[in-house]
C-alpha cells in the first residue's frame, strides 16, 4: 500500500509502485527496513510465469479443438475466447481483493471509531464542526413569532422527518431594512407588508439514494393566531402566494416539502454542447427561470397589533381582548364586513384605552346585532311559507288522496290506508308540526328521524319540506348560502371590484435581489466550488398537509388530512383576513417577516463509510468548501472573513483552496 518512487540501485530492490504484495527483503541501504514491496524482479517472474501458463492454456484448447471434427472454429476465435475467459477470472479475482481490502479498512475505521457512521451521524458533526468554524455560525431553522417584551404567538421551523425530527440549520442574516414587500391577492389587490426581511441559505446533503424528508410545521399558541403565506419570489420585492393558511388556538400544521435537485453547470453544459445555438439559448432561459423560481420564501403576518392598527387602537390593546379578536376575525372572514364599520369612530384620540375599546364593542355589537336580525327575519320568512306550503297539502289531500309513488316506492298498502284515512276529516296537528320544525332547525337528521315514530302528519311535514323547491326547506337553505356567502365584496379570482386602493409604490430601496443569489451560487459553484457534486435545489409544498386541531377546551388534539380543495379553501379565508387588515391594499402591514431559503444540496454517490473507503473521499472537507460559498453568498463576505481562528484558516488554505478564493 506504498507510493515509492524506483530505485536506481540493484534490479532484484527495485519498487514497483501501486503493487500490493509485500514481502520481507533486507535493504541494501538499511538493513532495518524490512518493509519494501515487490521487487521489479520478482514482478516480472510472476508476469512471464503469467504469461506462460496463459501460453500452455491456448495450446491445450487448440489441441482439443483440433481433435473434435464437428467443431467448426477458426484458430483466432479459440484463442480470443480462451483469453477473454482469464481476463474474467482477473477481473473476478481482482473485485474479490478490493473487495476484502475495502472491508479490512472500513473494520478498522470501525474500530477506530467505535461504531458505523450514518448520514445522521456526520450530520451531527457537521453542525459541532461549523459552530467551530464559522462566524456567525448557522443557527436552527426554528422562528418564533412574537413582538418585542411580548409572549410569542407561535412558532415556524423547517424540520427532518425522523424519529428526532430536528430543525435544519440555516446562513441568516437580515436584508433589505426598511423595504417593503409586495404580495398580490388578486388581479385587483396587492397587500405591502412593511416588516423585517431575512435570507436564509441552506446546505442539504444527500449520500447515494438516501434522500431525506422535510416539512414546514407552524405551531400556534392558545387565543393565539397568525397568517402563513408559502410562495416563492419572483423578484428582490415580490412574493407569488402559492398557499396561505390561518393557524390558531393551538393548531399545528404539517406541510410537506418537494426538494427538486437542478442539474450542476457542468452537466448543464456537457448536456447542450451538441445542440444548435438556438436550442442552447432556449435552454439557458429556461435554466435561469428555474435558478431564479428555486427561492422560497414564508411569510408570517401577525394578526392582533394589525388589528390594532386598522381600528384605530393604540398598541397592546387588543392584548386581553381574546373575544372581542375572535369576533373581529369572524366578522372579517365570514361576512367581509368592512373595517371602517368597525374601528374606533370617536372625536378624542386622547380617549382613554377603556373607551376606545369600549366603543369598538359596541361597533362589533351593532354589527352582530344587524346580522341576527336579518337571520330572524329570514327565518320568519322560511316558517311562512312552510305553513303555507303545509296548507296547501292538506288542502289537496282533503280534495282528492294522495297516489302510492308520493310516499315512496316500497310504502305498503296498509301504511297508505292510515295516511289517506288520516288526512281525511282531521284538524291540523300544530304540536306535531312545531315540533319537527324545531327539531329541523337545531338538527335536520334528528327531524328526519322523528318522522318515522310521530305519525302521519310527521311524515307529511317532512315530505313537504324536502319537495318544496321554492319554499320551505329548500328557499331556507338557498337564502342561509345567500346570507353566508352573497355579502363577499372582494373576489378572490380578482372579478370583484375594490374601493380606496392606495397606488403601488414603484421605487425599490437598494438591497439584495433574492432572485439574483442562485444565479451568484451558480457561478462561484462553477468557479471554485465542487462543480461535479453541488446542485441548486428548489423547494415546493405538497398537496396533503395535516393539522393537529382542537375542537374545544376540553377535547382532545384530533388529527386530519387536508386536501387539495380544502387548502384553496384555508387560502381564501386567509386571503379575506390579509384583504381586511390591509384596507384592500391601502394599509401597509408593519408586523410582518418574511423569510426566503435558497437550498443548495451536496450529492455524494454513495453511502458515507463508500465515500471515505471505497472513493478514499473526506466527506467533511467537501462540504467544507460548499459551506464556505454558501455562506459567502448568504453574508455578503468573503470566505476568509467567515472562518473564526486563523490556524483553522491556514488548514483551509491547504484543503480548500479554491473555496478561500476572491
Amino acid at each position: 500500500m506504498e507510493d515509492r518512487s524506483e530505485r536506481s540501485g540493484n534490479s532484484e530492490d527495485e519498487v514497483v509502485p501501486g503493487c500490493m504484495i509485500k514481502i520481507e527483503l533486507q535493504s541494501h541501504e538499511d538493513s532495518t527496513d524490512r518493509n519494501v514491496l515487490l521487487s521489479s524482479s520478482d514482478l516480472t517472474k510472476l508476469t512471464n510465469e503469467h504469461a506462460r501458463s496463459l501460453q500452455e492454456g491456448l495450446e491445450t484448447c487448440a489441441r482439443a479443438f483440433d481433435a473434435n471434427e464437428y467443431v467448426i472454429a477458426a484458430t483466432a476465435e479459440i484463442e480470443l475466447g480462451t483469453v477473454l475467459r482469464n481476463l474474467r477470472c482477473l477481473s473476478i479475482q481482482y473485485g474479490e481483493t478490493m473487495n476484502y481490502v475495502e472491508s479490512m479498512m472500513e473494520r478498522q475505521l470501525v474500530a477506530a471509531i467505535g461504531k458505523r457512521l450514518t448520514q445522521d451521524d456526520l450530520q451531527t458533526y457537521v453542525r459541532y464542526h461549523d459552530a467551530r468554524l464559522l462566524s456567525p455560525a448557522p443557527k436552527p431553522f426554528s422562528l418564533s413569532i412574537r413582538r418585542p417584551e411580548h409572549y410569542p404567538t407561535g412558532l415556524v421551523s423547517i424540520e427532518t422527518v425522523d424519529d428526532k425530527n430536528d430543525c435544519i440549520h440555516s446562513h441568516s442574516r437580515q436584508v433589505n431594512v426598511g423595504s417593503t414587500l409586495n404580495v398580490a391577492l388578486n388581479s385587483a389587490t396587492q397587500v405591502q407588508l412593511s416588516g423585517n426581511q431575512y435570507l436564509h441559505g441552506w446546505m442539504n446533503h444527500r449520500f447515494g439514494a438516501d434522500k431525506k424528508n422535510h416539512r414546514l410545521v407552524a405551531r400556534a399558541r392558545q387565543f393565539s393566531a397568525f397568517i402563513l403565506v408559502i410562495g416563492t419570489m419572483t423578484d428582490g420585492t415580490t412574493l407569488d402566494p402559492k398557499d396561505a393558511i390561518i393557524v390558531q388556538d393551538k393548531d399545528e400544521l404539517f406541510i410537506p416539502l418537494l426538494l427538486e435537485e437542478i442539474p450542476t453547470a457542468s452537466e448543464f453544459k456537457d448536456a447542450i454542447k451538441s445542440l444548435s445555438l438556438e436550442q442552447q439559448r432556449f435552454a439557458q432561459a429556461y435554466r435561469s427561470m428555474q435558478l431564479s423560481s428555486s427561492v422560497f420564501g414564508v411569510c408570517v403576518v401577525q394578526i392582533k397589533p394589525q388589528l390594532e392598527s386598522l381600528l384605530g387602537l393604540p398598541a397592546d390593546a387588543l392584548d386581553k381582548e381574546m373575544k372581542l379578536t375572535r369576533d373581529l376575525m369572524e366578522l372579517f372572514i365570514e361576512y367581509q364586513v368592512p373595517s371602517d364599520l368597525l374601528s374606533y369612530n370617536g372625536h378624542s384620540e386622547s380617549a382613554a384605552l377603556e373607551d376606545k375599546i369600549a366603543n369598538v364593542k359596541a361597533n362589533v355589537k351593532a354589527v352582530t346585532d344587524v346580522i341576527e336580525s336579518q337571520k330572524e327575519k329570514q327565518l320568519k320568512d322560511e316558517r311562512a311559507r312552510t305553513d303555507m306550503a303545509m296548507e296547501e297539502m292538506l288542502q289537496q289531500e282533503e280534495q282528492m288522496p294522495p297516489p302510492a309513488q308520493y310516499y315512496g316506492a316500497s310504502a305498503s298498502s296498509a301504511k297508505l290506508k292510515r295516511k289517506v284515512k288520516g288526512g281525511r276529516g282531521r284538524a291540523h296537528p300544530p304540536k306535531s308540526i312545531e315540533r319537527f320544525r324545531s327539531l329541523e332547525r337545531a338538527a335536520p337528521s334528528m327531524a328526519m328521524a322523528a318522522c318515522a315514530d310521530e305519525g302521519d302528519y310527521m311524515y307529511e311535514a317532512a315530505d313537504s319540506i324536502s319537495i318544496d323547491d321554492e319554499g320551505g326547506a329548500g328557499g331556507y337553505k338557498g337564502a342561509a348560502d345567500q346570507t353566508e356567502n352573497g355579502s363577499r365584496t372582494n373576489d378572490i379570482d380578482g372579478q370583484g371590484t375594490t374601493s380606496g386602493q392606495s397606488d403601488q409604490n414603484d421605487s425599490t430601496s437598494e438591497g439584495v435581489d433574492f432572485t439574483l443569489i442562485p444565479k451568484q451560487l451558480d457561478q462561484s459553484v462553477e468557479r471554485k466550488g465542487d462543480a461535479a457534486s453541488l446542485r441548486s435545489t428548489t423547494i415546493k409544498t405538497s398537496s396533503n398537509w395535516t393539522r393537529n386541531r382542537q375542537a374545544n377546551l376540553l377535547s382532545k388534539p384530533k388529527k386530519h388530512g387536508l386536501d387539495a380543495d380544502e387548502i384553496r379553501k384555508e387560502k381564501a379565508k386567509a386571503f379575506d383576513l390579509l384583504d381586511a387588515l390591509s384596507r384592500s391594499g391601502s394599509l401597509a402591514i408593519a408586523h410582518s417577516e418574511l423569510h426566503v431559503v435558497v437550498a443548495m444540496t451536496h450529492c455524494f454517490e454513495k453511502d458515507l463509510m463508500g465515500t471515505v473507503i471505497c472513493d478514499n473521499v473526506n466527506p467533511i472537507e467537501k462540504l467544507e468548501g460548499s459551506t464556505l460559498l454558501l455562506a459567502s453568498a448568504v453574508h455578503g463576505l468573503s470566505a476568509r472573513e467567515l472562518v473564526r481562528d486563523a490556524n483553522e484558516l491556514q488548514r483551509l488554505r491547504m484543503t480548500v483552496p479554491r473555496s478561500l478564493e476572491g
